[in-house]
Formats: C-alpha cells, structure tokens, sequence
C-alpha cells in the first residue's frame, strides 16, 4: 500500500474531483441522488482531512453508508444483506470494470485482509471458524480469478464491517496498539472504495430510483423553498 502521505494526498485529490462533479452537474441529478452524494462527499471530505486513524475509518464508513442507507428496508433485514444488494447493483453500473481493476490492483493488499481473523466474525462464536475462514477466502478468490470481482468486494466488506462494529459499539480503545494496522489498512482499503462507489452512482444519475429514499430527510421550517426537495 502506499504510505499515509501519499495516500493523503491521492484520496483528498479523488475528493476534490468528486466535489467538483458534483457541483457541476447538481443541477441535473436527481434530487434524491444529490442528497446522497452531498452528504457522501462531505464525510469523506472529514475522513480525508483527519490524522487520527479511527476516525478516518468511522468518517469513511458513515460515507458509505451515505451511499446506499434507505428507508424502505425491510423488517429485520440485516445491514450486510442490505449492502451486498447494493454492490450487486453497483456491479451492473460497472460496465467499465473499475471496481474489478480496483480489486486486481489491490489483491495482494485483500489477501493479507482476509487472513486477518479478527476481523472475521465467525472467530468470535464458532470453533469452527478456520475451516470456515478458508473457505469462504478460497471461493471468492475463485470467482476473482474467473471475473467476478463482486463476491470479492463484498467479503473485503463484511470483514471491514466487523471492524467497523468494533470501533462503533466500543469493543475496541481507541489509538489501540492490538488493532492499529487493521484499522490503517481499513481505512486505506474504505479510501479507494467509497470514492469510486461514489463516481460510479453520479457516472449513472438515471438509475436514481433504485436506491431508494434517503433516509431522515433534511427538515425546513414553513415556507423555505428547500421544503419541497424529495428524497428519491
């Protein structure tokens, strides 16, 4: 991976140009898709400007989330399933293979992720869980290696997503030495997905409609013109 300073400055660059797309073409999105992405970018604008490694994570998570978060999910829907969904659909839009380049360009990085098994979930309550483990890194390297790219991202994610459980629902200290590079990684990992997640979806403005609505829409007092702005 490439070091913290260079990294810096390659994701608040692909932050500026998303800024910039977006403020040339709002005019024309859809309202529900501007709202997303208004609100993407700005949390990645905070994850790209920090030093503090937490942070960054959670600020480029909560961009993510920005990105696909609905208020028609269905009971008891779980958020990885709502997530997995999302990237099938994100995979469609992809006729260009960005994602699938991100991926290849990234593989020995994903590799050394995946074995990681503290971010994996099933360490946690299953005795089970190397055979499990192996597995699971076995059929998505798989597919990798015959095109689908897809499987891959989504389990790089699951395991970003028990990361992300950990920091959120305080079962971690924060700047703690047992999960600094998991966490540096992470967040450097969540750097180059969300942005092009993001490029992807305003790359598509027409497909606006199946995101879904945004949730807790913005508010306005009685009468300010903005009242009238849908959330999809």
């Amino acid at each position: 991976m490439l070091p913290d300073g260079e990294m810096r400055s390659e994701t608040l660059s692909r932050h500026q140009e998303l800024r910039h797309i977006h403020e040339e073409n709002r005019g024309s999105f859809p309202d529900g898709l501007n709202l997303r992405m208004r609100r993407a970018i700005s949390w990645l604008d905070h994850a790209e400007r920090t030093d503090d490694h937490d942070s960054r994570f959670i600020f480029y998570w909560i961009a993510l989330n920005a990105t696909y978060a609905t208020e028609e999910r269905p009971d008891g829907t779980k958020e990885m399933k709502l997530l997995e969904a999302f990237l099938n659909q994100i995979a469609e839009l992809d006729g260009e293979g960005v994602l699938h380049d991100l991926m290849r360009a990234e593989f020995s990085n994903i590799q050394e992720l995946l074995e990681r098994k503290f971010m994996f979930q099933p360490y946690w309550h299953n005795w089970n869980w190397e055979k499990i483990l192996g597995d699971e890194n076995e059929d998505v390297t798989m597919r990798f290696r015959q095109g689908d790219a897809t499987p891959l991202l989504s389990t790089v994610l699951k395991r970003l997503y028990t990361l992300r459980n950990q920091l959120v629902h305080g079962g971690a200290t924060w700047n703690g030495s047992l999960n600094r590079d998991q966490v540096k990684d992470g967040a450097r990992m969540l750097a180059s997905i969300v942005p092009r997640i993001v490029q992807l979806m305003m790359d598509n403005p027409h497909t606006h409609q199946q995101w879904g609505r945004c949730p807790y829409p913005p508010q306005f007092p009685p009468g300010d013109r903005r009242g009238s702005v849908p959330t999809s």
